[in-house]
This record gives C-alpha cells, structure tokens and sequence, in this order.
C-alpha cells in the first residue's frame, strides 16, 4: 500500500512540477529576450544565435523560477487530488497526512539538488558565456546602427549623427557625437570624418575621428572649453553599447563559490564583505527554497477543495511575499542594518516555519478559523475577475 501511494503521488508530481517550470521559465525567458531584442534585431542574428542566447540565459533564470515553480507543481498535483476527493478517500481510509511526506521530499530532494547543481557548478560559467555572446552580437550590429542623416540614442547616454556612412568600409562624414557619460560635464565633438576600429579579440570599439573640434561644458554651464584636433580616438565599451556598467574585476555573478568565499575573506571593509556575501548566500538560498518552499504546496493544495484557484492565488502571493522579504532584507544588508546570511535567509525561514505549521494541523485535522473565514472573499474576488474579463 505504501509503496504503491509513494509512487502514484510521484507520478502526480512530477508531471505538474515539470510543466510549472516550463511555463515559468518561458515567462522569464521571454522578458529576457526582449531586454536585448534590440542587439538581437539589429544584428541580424540567425536561430543558431537566439537559441545560445536562451541557452545561455536559463541556468540563471532557472534559479529563481524553480522555487516557484516547484511550489505550484506540487500544490496544482495534491489540489486534483484533492478535487477530485481523492485525499479524502485515502484519509478516511487512514492515511494521515504524513504518510504524503515520502513521496513529496523525494520530488522536492531531487529538485534542490538539481538547483544546487545549476547554482554552483553551471550558472557562473553560463552567465559569463551569456555576456560573451551579446557583446558578439553588439559588435556585429553596430554597422547596422550607424545610419546616416538620423540622430541615434540607442546607446546609454550618447548621440551619434553621421551626414553619410560607408558601411563597406566603416567610414562616416559629418560626425557629430555628444557625450554624457559623466555628470559633471558634456563634451561634444564635431568632426569631417571617422572610421570605425573593431579589434577582433578586445572589448571596445574605437571611432577614429579627423579634423574636429571637441567642446567640454560644465554641468553649471560655468566653465567650458574648446579644442580642435587633427586626430581623435573615441572608445567605448561594448557593454556601454549594451547598456550595462563594467569594471576591471570579474562581476560577482560570474564568480564561482570559492572566488566569492575569497573575495568575502579578502574584503577590506564592512560593504564590500555584504556585497559579495549577498551573492554567496542566494546561490545557497534559492535552491535551498525549492524544499524549504516546496513543502508549502501539499497543505495549499489540500485546504481548498472546491476552487483550486484560490490555493494557486494564496501560493503565488506567498511566493511574491517571499521575493518582497527577500528585496527588502538585501535593501537592510546593503545599508549595514542585517547581516547577508539573515537577509538572505529570512524569507526561507519563514516559509518553513509556515509549511511546518500547516502540515501539523493537516496531519491533526485540526480546522483553519482563518482559512474558513478567508476562502469565501477570496473566491468572490476570483469570480468577480473572471466575469469582468468574459464582460471586456
């Protein structure tokens, strides 16, 4: 009987959890697609390009849609077999609640360690590879960029116009670019010509200007300056191109465990040692939250029999409850109010403190006042969405 009851509930599981990660993942994946849909237009990328771009990309998303998605596969399973009176029939056979335990940590185990997996050993090595192949793909559509006769914005705080462009030979007229990188002054520059330098194995691109004038005004329009030149190299960084900020060191998202364990021992001072402490502890934390989180689902699915609906809602927001708290720990640990290890972990706490208090009164059969009195408003809230969408 309990070898027969683990595997049927495995079986359950297991389909629901894969499907929630798919969606979930797909949602994530495509709101990163369309932060760099504009590289990925302009440079007339192929398939072969979008899909290492996706690929790239998922070890990351997957870090943070798993907890979740792992949540709502197991509270969707036990909720159908909860619907479908199912639970009922296995209780009142006595099977207390505890006896679905096995089954569920097998499922919630093998995730986590899977997350574990995916956090340590492959999401620093695809993060970098992500960065790689966008600064690729900047580099190959910047001549489609460069148009003449237009003003372009599209790089972060630069105007490029050129009077006409030779796209064979990457040479441009009439340059205009101004400048506002620093805050404290605009520099513009005008120009009879430039070329533009893409060295091959580098990260920048060079617009090798002649004869032009550059001109350098103060934020407070006090001070200004004007120099002419003969010859003027202008670099930029493709991740200027990409919108992002860089520095020298390697980012800590494409650190590895030990280089961020160096780097929070090496630290010399309080905001550098939180800094990389936040990033050490959430690669521990979030695939930590698929079991700590994912033994929330079985109560939630088995509390609301009649609406299923309502349980998934109760479980999304306790998940986006969880993102808030975490925000608003890693907020406190960057002004020096927590530590990175509380502010970290303090949502995944608090939902196991939850999950263990729920799966208590399921096993006792102990009623929910607050539940009771909560699932009659939130069911007309529900139905009062669904009319007005089927009204619009």
């Amino acid at each position: 009987m309990r070898k027969t009851l683990f595997m049927y509930l495995l079986r359950e599981q297991a389909g629901t959890v894969f499907l929630c990660l798919a969606g979930v993942s797909f949602v994530l994946i495509t709101g990163q697609l369309f932060q760099v849909m504009r590289i990925l237009i302009a440079s007339s990328c192929s398939l072969s390009d979008v899909g290492q771009v996706i690929a790239f990309a998922m070890p990351k998303l997957t870090l943070y849609s798993a907890p979740m998605a792992v949540m709502l596969g197991v509270m969707l399973a036990f909720g159908r077999l909860n619907g479908d009176n199912e639970l009922v029939a296995l209780r009142a056979a006595g099977t207390g609640f505890l006896s679905f335990l096995p089954a569920v940590l097998c499922i919630l185990i093998l995730t986590t360690t899977l997350a574990f997996a995916n956090s340590i050993l492959i999401m620093p090595f695809t993060n970098d590879a992500l960065d790689i192949k966008l600064r690729s793909l900047g580099r190959t559509s910047i001549p489609v960029l460069l148009k003449e006769g237009v003003f372009i914005s599209s790089v972060p705080k630069l105007v490029f116009f050129f009077k006409s462009v030779d796209h064979s030979e990457l040479t441009m007229k009439g340059v205009f670019i101004q400048d506002q990188r620093q805050q404290q002054e605009k520099v513009t520059i005008t120009a009879e010509s430039a070329e533009l330098v893409i060295p091959p194995d580098t990260k920048t691109i060079t617009f090798r200007i002649s004869n032009g004038i550059i001109s350098r005004t103060a934020e407070s329009l006090k001070d200004a300056q004007v120099v002419s030149f003969k010859n003027y190299d202008f670099t930029l960084l493709m991740d200027e191109l990409l919108g992002r900020v860089t520095k020298e060191v390697k980012r800590r998202k494409d650190m590895t465990l030990a280089e961020l364990t160096q780097q929070i021992e090496n630290a010399k001072d309080a905001w550098n040692k939180q800094f990389y402490g936040v990033e050490y502890h959430e690669r521990l934390s979030f695939p930590a939250a698929c079991l700590l989180l994912g033994l929330l689902g079985p109560p939630l699915g088995a509390l609301f029999r009649q609406n299923r609906i309502t349980g998934a809602t109760i479980g999304v927001g306790i998940f986006l409850s969880h993102y808030i708290i975490h925000s608003a720990g890693t907020s406190l640990c960057e002004n020096g109010v927590l530590s990175p290890f509380i502010a970290v972990w303090l949502p995944n706490m608090l939902g196991f403190a939850l999950a263990v208090y729920l799966w208590a009164k399921m096993h006792t059969e102990k009623p929910f006042t607050l539940i009771s009195k909560l699932e009659p408003l939130l069911e007309r809230i529900v139905s009062k969405i669904g009319m007005r969408r089927r009204t619009a």
